[in-house]
């Protein structure tokens, strides 16, 4: 069956279209302005036959050396590569030019040129694909389809291709994009808003919230709270909007997530939740309240172990499919992505990294929805005197920073400052004895502060190292520990924290 169908494929001539093939080579032979349009609008390889390429390549080689086009000179260019008696001597260049009728008919033309060559690689493709198939070299379905979706794409990219817009028109379409915006309302707070909310009006000041067709990456060292933080950003997103939100855990269970979630808006410790120790009737209350809520969210947990790409990537797609309104997708982390597709020589981790941020960059173009991913930062952040993380902090490839429109970057102080916990602000000296600098005094202070907050509270920088969109910055929350929550700092605290000359540069 399958040497049939391959004696079939070969029979069976590929689309083109000689008559408008020539006409268009005619036309640059003719006049050098209709060789302008030519070589902006065609390829080689979109000409069918193997004359009318090596025709092509000459006229665009003469064109780059601004040398005249006409008839003469590329039947010299192609007799000195030896090619005029191969495409039918200047006869044939003649032939072209006689076909060119009128050069109004010209973008037609070359339309016609395109859209055979588009539909011609479209084929070629899909036989390559059930040549595939039929010869058994699938190895993994998932894999297979999500490689041929890849290959069936970038055959038809061309199609893709058009010609530039005017201002009139580009600026007709971001104003219905304005106007439409404007409609929405998401609360005074959030009046700047352009996408989803992140949940805090500080942060949203930086990056007027999670736009679609964007990939953001949250960056932090193991334990600073990321994925408390991703799980604080999906919750105020579908509740706030009500839309569907996506939730891929490759480190956690979606029961330790949604013990997570409970603790969060319950504002009950986490270890009571863990150990079933919930005490007084009111936590009890709390926990239903906050597993009635959670029960009514479009939240979707992915806690499939040893995710590859080719899966994110087909099961997002699938979702978005079944809920056309999904709003953002998350992912926990990136460090754990395997790549997947198998190729003939083993890429470095770098480069597996580079491959993985340009293809979750591309889905979240493709579906129109803000992808967040979270990424630990590489040990150097730890061997510097001041722990603040840098954009080339980011671990295992550069092309993270490059790839993302937003890097938001964690910062704990109460996660390097250990020696000032003991101070609680009663005296000047760190724990060796030696006095405290300034910056030490400032950390006590700020700690001796927080203490008094129940919760087990850090004050977190947030860091927007990257925007794209927009300006860099940072913003600060409180994250409530035994809550897994992230709450904006109050007001009377702030007040309270420029008393001991703690702003928000500290």
């Amino acid at each position: 069956m399958a040497d049939k169908k391959e004696v079939k494929y070969r029979a069976e001539p590929l689309p083109h279209n000689s008559d408008a093939e020539r006409a268009v080579l005619g036309s640059a032979l003719l006049k050098s302005s209709m060789a302008n349009n030519v070589i902006s609008s065609l390829q080689e390889d979109d000409f069918f036959e193997g004359r009318h390429q090596i025709i092509f390549r000459v006229i665009a080689n003469l064109f780059a050396r601004r040398v005249a086009i006409d008839i003469l000179t590329v039947a010299e260019e192609l007799a000195n590569i030896q090619e005029l008696d191969h495409i039918g001597g200047v006869k044939y260049l003649q032939e072209c030019a006689d076909s060119m009728v009128t050069f109004a008919n010209l973008e037609f033309y070359i339309n016609i040129v395109q859209n055979q060559s588009v539909l011609r690689k479209m084929l070629i493709t899909v036989r390559d694909i059930d040549k595939k198939y039929m010869e058994h070299e699938v190895e993994d379905v998932n894999d297979f389809i999500i490689q041929s979706e890849s290959d069936f794409k970038d055959s038809i990219a061309r199609r893709k291709v058009s010609s530039f817009r005017t201002a009139e028109e580009v600026a007709q379409v971001v104003k219905n994009e304005i106007e439409m915006m404007a409609s929405k309302s998401y609360g005074s707070a959030d009046k700047d808003l352009i996408g989803l909310t992140t949940g805090y009006g500080n942060l949203n000041h930086y990056t007027q919230g999670f736009q679609p067709g964007t990939l953001t990456i949250i960056a932090g060292r193991p334990g600073l709270g990321k994925t408390a933080l991703a799980l604080n950003f999906a919750l105020n997103a579908t509740r706030y909007h009500d839309v569907p939100v996506a939730f891929f855990s490759l480190e956690m269970s979606a029961e330790l997530l949604m013990r997570r979630l409970i603790a969060s808006l319950s504002c009950v410790d986490l270890s009571k939740i863990n150990s079933g120790n919930l005490g007084d009737g009111d936590s009890r209350l709390k926990i239903n309240g906050a597993i009635k809520e959670l029960s009514t969210l479009k939240l979707y947990i992915d806690d499939s172990s040893g995710l590859r790409l080719t899966d994110i990537i087909a099961k997002s797609k699938k979702l978005a499919a079944t809920n056309p309104d999904l709003g953002m997708i998350f992912i926990d982390y990136l460090g754990l992505i395997q790549l997947g597709v198998k190729s003939g020589k083993a890429d470095s981790r770098n480069e597996e990294v580079r491959k993985i941020s340009l293809a979750l960059k591309d889905l979240s173009r493709e579906l129109k929805i803000p992808v967040v991913v979270l990424s630990q930062l590489s040990r150097d952040v730890e061997k510097r005197d001041s722990k603040r993380p840098m954009l080339s902090d980011l671990r295992d490839s550069g092309s993270i920073e490059q790839d993302a429109d937003v890097v938001m970057l964690l910062f704990r102080g109460d996660y390097y400052e250990k020696n000032t916990k003991k101070n609680k602000g009663k005296s000047w000296e760190n724990e060796k004895g030696g006095q405290m600098s300034d910056e030490e005094k400032v950390a006590a202070q700020r700690d001796a502060k927080i203490a008094e907050i129940p919760g087990n509270v850090s004050y977190v920088e947030v860091n927007v190292a990257k925007n794209r969109n927009g300006e860099p910055g940072k913003a600060y929350l409180f994250f409530y520990k035994s809550y897994g929550r992230f709450d904006p700092a109050p007001k009377d605290w702030e007040e309270e924290m420029q008393k001991y000359g703690v702003d928000d540069a500290d």
